[in-house]
C-alpha cells in the first residue's frame, strides 16, 4: 500500500485544523438550511447546497500578520 494517500488526507486534516483554528467563519449571505428547499437542485438524488457566502475573521491579527511576514521572508530566501 502507497503511503501518499495516507499522508495527504493527513495534511489536508492538518490544514482545516489550522484554518478552524485561525480564523472564526462568519455567515455573509443567508443560507436556507432546509434539506430540500435548500437545495441547488431539488430534483437531483444528491442534495448540493446553494452557493453562500463566508467571512474568515482572523481571532489573532498580530500572530497571523508575523505568521505571513515569516512566511515572506522564507519565499525572499528561496529565491
Amino acid at each position: 500500500m502507497c503511503v501518499g494517500p495516507l499522508l495527504a488526507n493527513r495534511e489536508l486534516y492538518l490544514v482545516f485544523l489550522r484554518m478552524l483554528n485561525s480564523f472564526e467563519i462568519l455567515q455573509d449571505s443567508e443560507v436556507e438550511t432546509h434539506p430540500v428547499l435548500g437545495s441547488a437542485d431539488p430534483t437531483s438524488l444528491v442534495t448540493m447546497s446553494r452557493q453562500y457566502k463566508v467571512i474568515f475573521k482572523p481571532r489573532n491579527k498580530a500572530a497571523l500578520r508575523e505568521a505571513l511576514n515569516k512566511f515572506g521572508e522564507k519565499e525572499v530566501l528561496a529565491v
